[in-house]
């Protein structure tokens, strides 16, 4: 006879696994094939991610059960948690009718016996089809949850970039605006702006055309308000955004950077007459 493939469902294993999870215990397992007095170890501490490899390598391999650990992956000499599933089953024997002080039946007797005897095994045809149909689709919902639990992990370290990226861009352009309110053209920190907004080559060129675009011509009175000093006249609002931005820019800077900015402003708190001095150098320059 040959012999009958396990097959398990791996459901209830899958909700122990969201509970640790939902503790953020980053859970790894482990799946051991016990047959008879032997051991295996055919998954060693995997992503619960990959569970489908237990229900694959089950495929080839009829053990008495399987022994799933699972384990912090902080952890990994002691178990969190761990199950089994075992498929020692009784068999199933015909039982045989006795012999003895068999007085005969009627043709009509043997007739229902024999038709009652084929729709039984005729239903537990159809019980073990069904019974197998459900096994292969748990199998294929498995796999297919592995999937989705894959993609869902993708899909959150990609919110993830695009909102940093975003924040980035944001307090970039800002700053950027914020130069050259003080004087400093976009164009010679362009470069550096748009490596902090992680813009592409290709971007800042698209950007530079519609930039140049939104400009107009320039004239010869727009050329002199260049040459002159700019007057600053800010709000409440405008005032503490531009404080907020700024010290966001030193807290990312070097300590260099940090020291010689920070000599620039004692000088003008000193002398607050050397702010239009540097800027009118800044402009020469």
């Amino acid at each position: 006879m040959a012999i009958k493939k396990h097959k398990i469902s791996l459901a209830n294993l899958r909700k122990k696994i969201k509970l640790f999870e939902e503790q953020d215990i980053v859970v790894l397992y482990s799946a051991i094939f016990v047959t008879g007095g032997k051991k295996d170890k055919f998954v060693d501490k995997a992503s619960v991610s990959k569970l489908a490899l237990i229900t694959k390598n089950l495929k080839c391999e009829n053990p008495d059960k399987i022994k799933v650990e699972l384990y912090d992956s902080k952890d990994l000499v002691n178990t969190i948690w761990f199950t089994e599933f075992k498929f020692n089953e009784p068999e199933i024997v015909s039982e045989i009718p006795k012999q003895s002080g068999f007085q005969g039946l009627g043709e009509l007797e043997i007739g229902r016996i024999v038709d009652e005897r084929f729709k039984e095994r005729q239903r537990l045809e159809e019980y073990e089809q069904l019974k197998e149909r459900v096994m292969e689709l748990a199998e294929e919902n498995e796999e297919f949850q592995d999937t989705i639990d894959e993609l869902q992990t993708e899909n959150e370290r990609l919110e993830k970039i695009i909102e940093s990226k975003t924040q980035v861009r944001y307090y970039a352009g800002m700053l950027g605006d914020i130069l050259e309110s003080f004087g400093i053209a976009k164009s010679k920190v362009k470069s550096p702006l748009a490596s902090l907004m992680g813009v592409t080559e290709e971007e800042e060129k698209e950007e530079e055309i519609q930039y140049t675009r939104s400009k107009s011509e320039p004239t010869k009175e727009t050329t002199e308000q260049q040459d002159e000093i700019p007057t600053f006249t800010f709000n409440e609002d405008g005032r503490n955004e531009i404080i907020t931005l700024m010290s966001e820019y030193l807290k990312h800077v070097n300590d260099q950077i940090l020291g010689e900015v920070f000599s620039i402003f004692s000088d003008i708190e000193k002398t607050p007459t050397l702010a239009k001095e540097l800027i009118q150098y800044l402009h020469s320059k």
